[in-house]
Formats: structure tokens, C-alpha cells, sequence
């Protein structure tokens, strides 16, 4: 009788390995398949926020092109690029740029 009962209970303990070895798999397959749903989430984030980059790069790039810039300067301060070495007629040049006047000298001594 002693025979049987140690068998019986190593019978029931061998089934309550296995049924906790199958609850841990279960908990871990279901942790791993919630970890790759948010790997996948986090890649669609950096996906966009990379394009995002991309099109705020694109827009910088438009903002300092030189054509841009020129039509700016042209369009609000009336300057038109290589119109700085036009040669100004000799009553212009005093207008344009006056002589620097002499300042007052204080007594050094």
C-alpha cells in the first residue's frame, strides 16, 4: 500500500509540474506577443516621427535656398542681388555714402 500511495503522489505532483509549466508558457507567449505588439507600435512612431524629420529638413532646405532668400531681400529691402557693384553715377556716391565726419577730439593728455 505504501508503494501505491508514494506513486500516487508522485503521479500528482508530476501533473501539477506540468499543468504549472504550461500556465508559465502561456504567461510567457502571451507577454512575448504583448511586448511584440508594442515593438511594432513603437516602429510605426519612429516611422513617422523619421518622416516628419524628413519633410521639416525638406522645409528648412526650401527656407535657406538662395533663390528664396534673394526674392525675400528683393521683395522687402528692394535689393536686387549683384545691383551692390553697379557703378553710381559721382553725385550718387555722397547720397549712398556719406563721408565720415570728423569727431571732436577731447583734450588728451
Amino acid at each position: 500500500m505504501g508503494k501505491i500511495t508514494l506513486k500516487r503522489w508522485l503521479q500528482i505532483g508530476a501533473g501539477l509540474l506540468i499543468v504549472v509549466l504550461a500556465v508559465g508558457l502561456y504567461r510567457a507567449k502571451s507577454d512575448a506577443a504583448r511586448t511584440e505588439n508594442e515593438v511594432h507600435r513603437l516602429n510605426g512612431e519612429i516611422a513617422e516621427r523619421e518622416a516628419r524629420v524628413r519633410e521639416l529638413r525638406a522645409d528648412i532646405a526650401e527656407q535657406e535656398s538662395p533663390a528664396r532668400i534673394e526674392q525675400l531681400n528683393a521683395d522687402r529691402l528692394g535689393h536686387v542681388v549683384g545691383s551692390e557693384s553697379a557703378a553710381l553715377p559721382e553725385n550718387q556716391i555722397a547720397n549712398r555714402l556719406p563721408a565720415p565726419q570728423p569727431e571732436e577730439q577731447t583734450g588728451r593728455e
